[in-house]
């Protein structure tokens, strides 16, 4: 997890001052052919940033100090002595990717509470992302479980829920499901707690997914021809 931390670090000083390459490393490296600044993050470590040709932008100064304050927060924050040498391009991952990516955070982070193995999203009973790649008997159980919450509804709500002894299913947004198998026994109000906290993160990742129309002003409404 510390990974994406630093990664979701270095892609937002990315996106905010254009830069080409943002890299975090330890001891010598070549001098870049073009503008740059390396930055001490301590304990010998350093942040090279790559940029275009041309002025840099006025916040650059604010940014990068911004950066490197980041990025000791995070190291102490894990403990460390050192942070992973994770590199960021201006091109980055694809925003799908990125997106999904995501997803896959928050599941890992559901998979993690007690008694859980592992944590699935769906969309109409089709894999979106899971925790960690499903086993043989998990890939049926998610299917089974998917599919049965989408045919039930919890008393008093448009949305389903199911609640076995080794697992804990609930609907949410359009079609899609969050399934999490669990050891026996478990607390069904926490679980349910923390899968609605995270429905509520994927409410907004999801939408992300879908394909852009392909030809938004074919839905505008057309003026009667004359006769």
């Amino acid at each position: 997890m510390i990974d994406d931390e630093v990664r979701d670090a270095l892609t937002g000083l990315v996106d905010e001052i254009g830069a080409l390459v943002v890299r975090i490393f330890a001891g010598d490296e070549p001098v870049a052919d073009g503008p740059s600044r390396v930055l001490a993050l301590g304990g010998g470590e350093h942040l090279r940033v790559e940029l275009p040709e041309g002025e840099p932008r006025a916040d650059l100064d604010a940014a990068l100090e911004r950066a490197v304050r980041q990025l000791r927060a995070i190291r102490r924050r894990w403990e460390v002595s050192n942070l992973p040498p994770i590199a960021v391009t201006k091109t980055g991952l694809a925003p799908a990717e990125r997106v999904h990516d995501r997803i896959v955070q928050y599941l890992r982070a559901l998979a993690e509470i007690d008694r859980a193995g592992n944590a699935f999203v769906t969309r109409n009973g089709k894999l979106v992302a899971s925790a960690r790649d499903p086993s043989e008997p998990e890939s049926s159980r998610w299917q089974f479980l998917a599919r049965r919450v989408l045919g039930v509804h919890a008393p008093g709500s448009s949305h389903g829920e199911v609640v076995d002894p080794d697992a804990y299913a609930m609907t949410f947004w359009y079609d899609a499901a969050l399934v999490v198998l669990l050891a026996e026994p478990y607390a069904v109000d926490f679980v349910r707690h923390r899968c609605r906290q995270v429905a509520r993160e994927l409410c907004n990742l999801l939408p992300m997914l879908d394909p852009d129309p392909e030809a938004p002003a074919a839905i505008r409404p057309r003026r009667p021809t004359q006769p």
